[in-house]
């Protein structure tokens, strides 16, 4: 019988080892001994994709692309943790409970995980998959983070960027001084958990 080997593309990756005396070595640490490797797949031009898209190959039919926001990804990419191929978060999902007095009437992407990762009685297939649990804790984090991240970039008006011109002014003109190409500017505001305003306020 013989074997046929499709050949694929080959992937460069690089990583990069940060080694400036300015940075704070409490966030950007020297590596050390480990088990495990992490990868960063960065685009062509050097930045970190914009985006994810899962591709779904339907029987007889070419690639398609669907959204991480899309409620069927969930079910399609872990389909040991929902064996009955129930849908998963949706932007149109809305709170059940019905003493709700709060203005928020639909469930955020963070309120839906936070409730799916809870222990409660009884058996959970979530919480008995091993390494598959946390691969699925660490997309649904990547997935999350990713949206509050899209939303701060496209509402930069409604979060009143105007009052940081100052900061954007200096910034562009230390990027001019030294050379350096600027991309778009993005305010992270204090409540954005990770950010250095977040980290300093707190």
């Amino acid at each position: 019988m013989r074997r046929l080997v499709q050949e694929h593309p080959t992937t460069s990756v690089k990583m990069v080892f940060l080694e400036d005396k300015n940075l704070d070595m409490r966030r950007y640490n020297a590596p050390t001994l480990c088990t495990e490797v992490a990868a960063i797949f960065v685009g062509d031009n050097g930045e970190p994709p914009a985006n994810r898209d899962i591709c779904v190959y339907p029987v007889g039919d070419t690639c398609q692309s669907i959204s991480p926001l899309n409620q069927c990804c969930d079910p399609m990419t872990y389909p040991l943790l929902f064996p009955r191929g129930e849908c998963s978060w949706n932007t149109g999902m809305e709170h059940v409970e019905e003493r709700r007095t709060a203005k928020r009437t639909r469930v955020t992407q963070l309120q839906y995980y936070a409730y799916r990762l809870s222990q409660r009685n009884g058996f959970s297939i979530l919480h008995n998959s091993g390494k598959l649990f946390q691969q699925y804790i660490v997309d649904a984090y990547v997935k999350t983070e990713g949206s509050r991240l899209h939303f701060l970039r496209q509402n930069q008006k409604d979060l009143r960027i105007e009052l940081y011109r100052g900061l954007l002014d200096a910034l562009e003109c230390r990027a001019h001084n030294e050379n350096i190409r600027t991309g778009k500017l993005i305010i992270l505001p204090s409540s954005f958990q990770g950010s250095p305003r977040h980290m300093q306020q707190n």
